[in-house]
């Protein structure tokens, strides 16, 4: 009897022996191999990428001379809402720079070289027209005379003062003369806005301040 107990706890022994290597070996055969892990590549610390330069190619303006150029507007724009500006009569081959200058609707910057000026330039007090390289200049020093454009000179007649929205004749002659526009209703100058107006030295003390305040600068019109 013990010797048949014997016999199968070493025939369980066996069995148990040879599940445990089949199962080691089968585990064994369905465990996928290791994969090594790629090695990032490393870009030279050295390598620069190229920039492009997308600035714009700047366009030559009037201040890239070094003439600070600007609109002389009237401040209260009456019967234009375009505003009304310094300008020379006439325009691209059909000016007229002998002509008195005027009061004009103000025009979009790209066709305003005939109403941009530049003060105290060439000389002080003077009022320069970079377009046609000439200065405005009082045909007469009394109130009532118009202003025109003439070859720059020390004339007194050329030199004004801006002061306080009031541009003034600083030469000799009658004293207290502003430039001053002309009252009354534009006339039509072709367009749907295009009023001009004749333009005048006047008495600072009675012309009424709407026609003869001025604001200047470069104005998106």
């Amino acid at each position: 009897m013990i010797s048949r107990f014997r016999a199968v706890a070493v025939f369980s022994m066996a069995l148990f022996a040879v599940s445990s290597v089949a199962c080691s070996s089968a585990a064994t055969a369905t465990q996928p191999p290791e994969t090594a892990a790629p090695t990032p590549t490393m870009q030279p610390a050295d390598t620069v990428m190229p920039t492009l330069d997308s600035s714009p190619t700047a366009r030559p303006t009037v201040a890239a001379t070094g003439i600070d150029s600007v609109f002389i507007q009237l401040i209260d724009p009456l019967d234009e809402p375009q505003f009304y500006c310094v300008d020379v009569p006439g325009s691209g081959t059909g000016v007229r720079l002998n002509g008195p200058l005027q009061a004009h609707t103000c025009k979009p910057i790209v066709t305003a070289e005939d109403e941009l000026f530049a003060f105290n330039h060439p000389g002080g007090g003077q009022i320069f027209m970079e377009a046609y390289g000439l200065c405005v200049e009082a045909a007469d020093p009394f109130a009532g005379s118009t202003v025109l454009l003439e070859e720059c000179s020390d004339s007194p007649d050329q030199r004004f003062t801006l002061e306080g929205g009031i541009i003034k004749l600083d030469g000799g002659g009658q004293a207290d003369l502003c430039l001053a526009i002309a009252s009354g209703a534009g006339i039509p100058t072709g367009g749907p806005s295009h009023l001009r107006r004749d333009l005048t030295l006047e008495n600072c003390a009675t012309v009424e301040q709407s026609l003869s305040q001025w604001i200047t600068g470069i104005f998106d019109y």
